[in-house]
C-alpha cells in the first residue's frame, strides 16, 4: 500500500532539503580545510622565494667574477698590465736581442733573455684568477642549492629543472678542476639563466624576461671577446627575441628604446671585432637592461 501523496512529497522534500544541508556542511569543511593550509602555504612560498632570490644573486656575484678575469685578459684598459704589458714584455726582448747581436755579446743577451722570460712569467703569474676564492663561492652555491632543491620541488618544480640545474652547477665546478676561465664563464652564466627558470614556480613577474635577455646579452658579448663571432651573433638575435617579448610591460617607452639602441650598438661592435668597442657596448647594454628589470618589479 502505497503512502498518501502528501506525505510522499514530504518525504522527498525531507530528502532533498537533506543532501543540500550535506553538501554545505562539505563545501563549509572544505573552506575552513582550505583556510587553516593556506598560511602554511604562503609561508613555504615566501621561504622559497627567499631561497631563490639568495641563490640567484650568489649565481650572479660568481658571473660577474668569472667576467671580470676574463675582460682584464681579453679587452684590458689602455695602458694597464693585461695584453699590453705582455706585448711589452715581448718587444722589450726583442730590443735586447738585437742589442746583443749588434755588440756581438752572447752572453749577455743569454742573460737579458732568461731575466726577461722570468719577468714575463711572474707578470703572467700576477694574472692568474684566485681558483681558491672561486671554490669558495662554487661551494656556497652547492650549500645553497642543497636547501633550495627540496622547496623547488614542494612548489611543483619537475625533476629535468632539477636534474638540469645539478648538472650545470657540476660542470661549473669541474671548470675550476681545469682552471679553465672561459669555460667557467660561459658555464656560470648557463647556471644563471638555469636559476632563473624557477621563478615561474613562484609567480614571477615580467622581469624574468628581462634576465633572460641579460642572460643572451652576456653569452653574446663573451663569445664575441672569445672569438666565437657566429655564435655570438646568434646570441644576439635570441636577446632581441626576449627582449620583445617582455617590454610590451613596460610602459616607459624611454626605458624600452634605450635597450634597443644599446642591443643594437653591441651587435655592431660585435661586427667589428673590437674587444675594447664589445666591452665597453655590453657594458652600456647591461646597464640599460638592469635599469629596466628594475622599472619591472615596481610594477
Amino acid at each position: 500500500m502505497k503512502p498518501p501523496k502528501a506525505l510522499r512529497v514530504f518525504l522527498m522534500y525531507t530528502c532533498k532539503m537533506l543532501l543540500l544541508f550535506i553538501i554545505l556542511a562539505l563545501i563549509a569543511g572544505c573552506s575552513k580545510s582550505s583556510a587553516r593550509s593556506s598560511p602554511e602555504s604562503s609561508g613555504q612560498q615566501k621561504k622559497g622565494m627567499f631561497a631563490l632570490k639568495k641563490l640567484e644573486e650568489n649565481v650572479e656575484k660568481l658571473v660577474k667574477e668569472f667576467e671580470k678575469d676574463y675582460i682584464a685578459v681579453k679587452a684590458p684598459p689602455a695602458g694597464g698590465a693585461g695584453g699590453q704589458g705582455g706585448q711589452g714584455a715581448q718587444s722589450g726582448g726583442e730590443d735586447q736581442s738585437k742589442q746583443g747581436q749588434s755588440k756581438g755579446r752572447s752572453e749577455g743577451q743569454s742573460q737579458q733573455s732568461k731575466r726577461g722570460q722570468q719577468g714575463a712569467g711572474q707578470q703572467g703569474a700576477s694574472q692568474q684568477p684566485d681558483w681558491a676564492k672561486y671554490e669558495k663561492m662554487v661551494f656556497l652555491i652547492h650549500d645553497e642549492w642543497n636547501d633550495f632543491r627540496e622547496q623547488a620541488l614542494q612548489q611543483g618544480a619537475q625533476m629535468d629543472m632539477i636534474t638540469a640545474f645539478n648538472g650545470k652547477l657540476n660542470e661549473v665546478t669541474g671548470m675550476l678542476t681545469r682552471q679553465d676561465l672561459y669555460g667557467g664563464l660561459l658555464a656560470a652564466n648557463d647556471l644563471y639563466h638555469k636559476t632563473v627558470a624557477f621563478e615561474s614556480l613562484f609567480k614571477a613577474g615580467s622581469a624574468v624576461s628581462t634576465k633572460r635577455t641579460l642572460y643572451y646579452l652576456r653569452d653574446a658579448a663573451y663569445r664575441a671577446l672569445g672569438g666565437q663571432s657566429k655564435e655570438a651573433l646568434s646570441s644576439m638575435v635570441k636577446a632581441w627575441e626576449e627582449w620583445r617579448m617582455g617590454k610590451t610591460r613596460l610602459k616607459e617607452s624611454t626605458m624600452a628604446s634605450k635597450v634597443e639602441f644599446s642591443l643594437k650598438e653591441l651587435k655592431e661592435a660585435i661586427q667589428l671585432k673590437d674587444p675594447n668597442l664589445i666591452k665597453m657596448k655590453y657594458q652600456i647594454a647591461e646597464k640599460n637592461i638592469k635599469e629596466a628589470e628594475k622599472n619591472f618589479q615596481q610594477k
